[in-house]
């Protein structure tokens, strides 16, 4: 992407030299319809209309703008998004203006790869309310800056609000001396196209300690409700989201679906994904600062699964209560009654209300195989704040998107999928949810003890690589050198099936400090 950018942006320069900052498009010479601020309420959704995009291809022929946009304002959008990029993205100037003829009190987007500070004149001219600069575009340029605030400022003076994106660290730093008002976080990665939701929510933590006053969007990656509701947890202001709702064949019921859920993610503010996301993104190149003190520096999520007592719980959380600022721990309970680890709701309550108490930090989380009735249960148990999140063991490869007969696209509570595979062919990169854990196939179906061959690990192309199935102390540094981002362990550190040995647990905690300090020092 961005070579991408950089063509985009020569081949613009090139067309705005043969046809002038309004790109052959008769503009009028004054604004003729009402400027309008965006309202940033809890939840302020822009909606998009786009033809294509470089990652996407063709998306949709759109041959009727206005009638989207009728669509997205019936669904309750708060500004229209409108993309005027030409050559690539197949929109234009004339659709921005069509669009605000007709809704002239509507609040509408110009998305654009907007260069030069006399391109704001005729947006604001053409209907434009708002306008998208995109830091990427100007960070590495000679006085880019100096550029970019030129822009900004006179975005300023046309009263045109500004939406400044960024995808990294870097350049949020390079955007924080304008105090910008809104600023959006990209969730697509400019060098690989790819989306990564837990890196772009990550980032919201580090906005909001250097941006307090700024409210901050979410941009791309929205594919489902779920999706939307994970984006809600981190309280962010609002969406952006364009090819989920353009290749949607209901846009409306797409767009209130999307808000219904991120507004309930917004109102639980569950913490598990605000826990674990920052954990996971330790292993991305560019670090991002964390939301949460009781996380620190953790760089691996480490779950010890089939706790059965109360004692047992509290002697491991006090002994992993020691590396807190170094691990991300969890507790995971199996709800599954086949299991020899099986624990009845009654009782995951009394050990999470002890845990609650004097271990807050400590993650708590339901383990569900594919049991309507055990679902449910899970999901009583997570709405009451029992637990955190439950895992779903034994995703199935042929129907990835549904658990228990019920969509996890559509999914308002915190999970994350279990796929059990024997060689890297197995497993299913198109899975709903944040991230995926793997464990090994077993006629158990997981606590049995066996193991997935690290060959079949190292050809997986997970980028948050969570491992379960066989792990110990006696072979634990073998995962650790595969740089697993979670490690899940049950039957490893038992001394009889649903009784963990303290001991096994002390060494795997150590083990795991021990690899994180020498790793650290090779850097």
């Amino acid at each position: 992407m961005i070579e991408i950018l950089h063509k985009i942006t020569q081949e613009r320069a090139q067309d705005i030299t043969q046809k002038g900052f309004a790109l052959g498009h008769n503009v009028p010479q004054s604004r003729i319809h009402p400027l309008i601020k965006p309202k940033l309420d809890s939840t302020f959704f822009i909606a998009e209309i786009k033809r294509a995009s470089p990652s996407h291809g063709d998306l949709s022929k759109i041959d009727e703008p206005i009638k989207l946009a009728q669509d997205y304002l019936n669904g309750g959008a708060g500004a229209i998004s409108v993309l005027c990029e030409e050559r690539h993205f197949k929109g234009s100037l004339a659709d921005l203006m069509a669009v605000k003829s007709a809704y002239p009190n509507a609040c509408i987007l110009r998305k654009d790869f907007i260069q030069y500070p006399q391109e704001i004149e005729i947006s604001y001219c053409a209907g434009a309310d708002m306008v998208l600069l995109i830091a990427a575009m100007f960070i590495n340029e000679d006085k880019g800056f100096i550029h970019l605030q030129a822009i900004y400022e006179e975005c300023l003076k046309y009263g045109i609000t500004p939406l400044l994106e960024v995808h990294t660290q870097k350049e949020i730093d390079f955007i924080a001396p304008l105090n910008p008002t809104l600023v959006g976080i990209n969730a697509r990665n400019l060098h690989t196209l790819e989306i990564d939701i837990i890196q772009a929510c990550a980032l919201k933590s580090a906005i909001t300690s250097t941006l307090p006053h700024t409210q901050v969007m979410f941009e791309s990656g929205i594919n489902s409700p779920h999706s939307a509701f994970i984006v809600g947890s981190f309280g962010f202001s609002g969406i952006l989201c364009g090819s989920y709702l353009v290749a949607h064949n209901n846009p409306t019921r797409a767009l209130q679906s999307l808000k219904n859920a991120f507004l309930i993610g917004k109102n639980q503010q569950p913490r598990f994904y605000r826990y674990t996301f920052p954990t996971l993104t330790r292993h991305n190149i560019e670090s991002t600062k964390i939301e949460s003190a009781q996380v620190g520096d953790s760089q691996i999520l480490l779950k010890v699964c089939g706790i059965t007592n109360l004692d047992n719980a509290l002697l491991i959380a006090e002994e992993a209560t020691k590396y807190q600022h170094k691990i991300t721990f969890m507790l995971g309970f199996i709800l599954a009654q086949n299991s020899p680890r099986f624990i009845e709701s009654k009782r995951i309550k009394e050990i999470s209300k002890a845990l609650h108490s004097l271990y807050p930090h400590i993650l708590r989380v339901v383990v569900v195989k594919d049991d309507k009735n055990a679902l449910n249960e899970a999901k009583t148990l997570y709405e009451q704040g029992h637990i955190d999140a439950i895992q779903l063991h034994g995703l199935d490869s042929l129907t990835p998107h549904t658990f228990a007969h019920i969509p996890l696209k559509e999914a308002t509570f915190c999970f994350y999928g279990v796929q059990n595979i024997a060689k890297a062919e197995d497993f299913i990169a198109d899975y709903e949810g944040a991230f995926c854990l793997v464990d090994s196939q077993s006629a158990q179906g997981g606590g049995s003890g066996k193991r997935i061959d690290t060959n079949v690990l190292c050809h997986l192309k997970e980028r948050y690589l969570c491992i379960a199935g066989g792990i110990s102390a006696d072979n634990i540094n073998e995962f650790l050198s595969l740089s697993p981002t979670m490690l899940d362990i049950s039957s490893g550190v038992e001394s009889v099936p649903g009784v963990k040995d303290i001991d096994k647990i002390k060494m795997i905690l150590h083990t795991i400090e021990s690899y994180q300090a020498k790793k650290a020092s090779s850097h």
